[in-house]
């Protein structure tokens, strides 16, 4: 049961899912509880377009390199950094674009480098850092230049949380929980791996604070959740709500308002996308039958938060969603000619618009790619759409 799907762990991170589309994207509305699959293509012709658009395609390298961007983070209202690279998953280069609210410019990286930028965190617009999940490095940037603040030599990057420029931490466990990179803690002057208790054990991780930090861990193929709490990593019980959910991410808003999202797969139901909400007592099941899955989350407005995901039966396609506690918002499908991908998204607080990345198939490769939509407000559902 508990196996990730590497064409969905993050859009053009792997090489199976290959950085998908053309420019020209087609966009759907579906609503969260609807089988995606071969009914899309009636849905679309129903729901017509939406306003989103493409804010910035770019191509590196070669022709037939496949381009895309695996993340994006907002520093400051206005302001965003898309990173990620060439040929997931094969020989790479990583790259880094600062979006300033009118166009993306080019941020020169250290020398030497390979691998995709597959992941990164912000805690402020000059306190950058960003990790390669394959390069097994991570870089750091201080509001002038990007520099390497430390390489491993074995093992996978699979998370990074940067609470400020003295207090980062990086993990590396696989989805199957064996041994990896570990987890390392960076107090301003040197690292430090941290192998008591369940720390090992965390593949990713959400802060609070320095002692608030909540994470998704793996044992054995057996998916959990941890908090720290200044002082130890520890398990979180969280009754059978995640029971067998392999899950893909987790959100700390606050100590109260916490998110986990992933997938269940049983012989009856097939894949189905599973997001989970703690509210400081419980955590709670937020109901879908969505067969999608799950990528990543990210914040947004009013109390709801932002997921990507890769709907089971259109791989060449991806989903933006969006939830809160009361329910779900209609699901963006973006989907092109040749193929379009997904993999992060993130709330520009200064016009209210959602930025995701990705990218898109071309005839040769592939290009990297930001969208805009303007963030929908989630309405009430109280039993699924089936």
């Amino acid at each position: 049961m508990h196996r990730i799907r590497p064409s969905v762990l993050l859009a053009g991170v792997l090489p199976v899912l290959a950085l998908t589309g053309s420019a020209s994207a087609v966009i759907a509305v579906l609503p969260v509880g609807s089988a995606v699959g071969s009914s899309v293509h009636t849905r679309q012709a129903a729901s017509g377009r939406t306003a989103l658009r493409v804010l910035a395609s770019t191509h590196y390298g070669a022709a037939d390199n496949a381009s895309g961007f695996s993340v994006i983070v907002t520093t400051r209202p206005g302001t965003a950094w898309a990173l990620g690279g060439t040929n997931p998953g094969g020989t790479s280069s990583p790259v880094a674009e600062r979006w300033n609210g009118r166009s993306l410019v080019p941020s020169p990286l250290p020398a030497g480098l390979s691998g995709f930028l597959t992941d990164a965190s912000a805690p402020g617009p000059a306190d950058v850092w960003a990790a390669s999940r394959y390069g097994g490095y991570v870089l750091h940037w201080d509001g002038i230049n990007w520099r390497l603040s430390r390489r491993w030599t074995s093992g996978e990057i699979t998370g990074i949380t940067a609470v400020s420029r003295h207090d980062v931490w990086v993990f590396g466990t696989t989805v199957n929980g064996l041994p990896g990179t570990g987890t390392w803690h960076f107090n301003g002057r040197s690292w430090t791996e941290d192998t008591a208790g369940v720390a090992p054990y965390v593949y990713r991780a959400s802060a609070v604070s320095r002692r608030d930090i909540w994470a998704i861990a793996t044992d054995r193929g057996r998916f959990y959740v941890a908090h720290y709490d200044g002082r130890a990593w520890r398990r979180v019980r969280a009754g059978g709500v995640l029971a067998g959910v392999q899950l893909s991410d987790i959100l700390a808003v606050s100590s109260r308002d916490i998110w986990a999202v992933g997938n269940s797969e049983t012989k009856r139901d097939g894949i189905r996308l599973v997001l989970a909400h703690y509210n400081g007592r419980r955590w709670v099941r937020i109901p879908t039958s969505l067969r999608a899955w799950a990528g990543r989350l990210a914040p947004a407005a009013r109390g709801s938060v932002l997921i990507t995901a890769t709907p089971t039966d259109a791989e060449s396609a991806g989903l933006i969603l969006r939830a809160s506690a009361a329910g779900w918002a209609p699901a963006v499908l973006v989907r092109s000619g040749l193929g379009s991908g997904v993999s992060d998204a993130a709330l520009d607080r200064k016009t209210g618009a959602v930025l995701a990345s990705g990218g898109i198939l071309t005839r040769l490769g592939g290009n990297a790619v930001v969208w805009a939509l303007p963030a929908p407000r989630p309405h009430r559902r109280d039993n699924d759409d089936t």
